[in-house]
């Protein structure tokens, strides 16, 4: 038998045409069916996130309601003694004023970290504060003051200490060293200063101690390359012209040096070449040169 070949190309693309259909509807039906699955997994998890939340949420409501119950509505732990370590400045009524803890009040009714935090971030001359409860009756609070070191500028009210923190004194810092040629307007309590300023602060600080024993009445930051100390000895005034690796970033290296240099400049402004002289250069590693006797 034959066929014409108009008749059996027609038959194959009658065929072609069904089975493609069929996969057409196939692939719609899978589809629709991930489409559907797809979206029970997302209610599902959606479910199971608000499950979750409130029974956080419950949990949270039920230590919250516990811990009232057991502590800070709890009339057994009531401050009695209220113990306070003084500072220099911040005397008690102050710490009182400014944490509002009182005997009376109930021990865990207050977050120590927030207490501390904000006392010593309103206090600028304060540099830690220690709160602690000792049940059932007592709370022990103590501060530890930042020490001036040095004034900066002659006419400022503010001080700073050795880590180059602002703050101000009522009275007694007329006596300090100060730190002149500091040009920045924005100098308030709280900031800190950096460069030059705190390697003039880390040398004050290091004359202080006992093994170098010098007195320096000013240190001038103008120079960007050194500091010129004012060294008062009798009726004269001694410069010193000082650098040392690492100054101002207050690193165990960078004191190792400077203390190396300062014991350098006591030796020779103790020997007698050196009580003649006006002027001392130690910007040089391993020497130093005096002059202008």
């Amino acid at each position: 038998m034959w066929f014409d070949d108009e008749e059996v190309t027609g038959r194959r693309l009658f065929l072609f045409k069904r089975r493609a259909g069929r996969k057409a509807i196939l692939k719609v039906n899978n589809t629709r069916w991930t489409d559907k699955k797809s979206s029970q997994r997302l209610g599902a998890g959606v479910l199971l996130a608000g499950v979750v939340v409130a029974v956080t949420a419950c949990l949270w409501l039920g230590f919250s309601f516990v811990g009232r119950a057991l502590f800070s509505t709890n009339n057994r732990f009531v401050i009695k003694n209220l113990v306070i370590q003084e500072g220099t400045v911040i005397n008690r009524e102050l710490i009182e004023e400014y944490t509002q803890i009182k005997e009376g009040m109930n021990l865990f009714a207050f977050d120590i970290a927030k207490v501390r935090k904000d006392f010593v971030r309103q206090s600028p001359n304060v540099k830690s504060m220690e709160i602690s409860r000792q049940i059932p009756d007592t709370l022990k609070i103590s501060v530890v003051e930042r020490v001036p070191v040095a004034r900066i500028g002659r006419k400022s009210p503010f001080v700073a200490d050795g880590e180059g923190y602002i703050f101000g004194l009522r009275s007694g810092y007329r006596e300090l060293p100060v730190v002149t040629g500091y040009r920045d307007p924005g100098l308030r309590p709280g900031s800190r200063l950096c460069g030059m300023s705190l390697a003039a602060l880390e040398v004050l600080e290091a004359c202080y101690d006992s093994k170098i024993g010098l007195h320096v009445d000013e240190v001038d930051i103008n120079n960007p390359e050194y500091l010129v100390l004012y060294i008062p000895d009798g009726e004269k005034v001694k410069e010193v012209d000082l650098s040392w690796q690492d100054m101002g970033k207050l690193t165990g290296e960078s004191k190792k040096r400077l203390q190396e240099k300062l014991l350098g400049i006591v030796q020779t402004l103790q020997s007698p070449d050196g009580r003649r002289m006006l002027r001392i250069n130690a910007t040089l590693e391993g020497k130093l040169f005096a002059s202008g006797g």
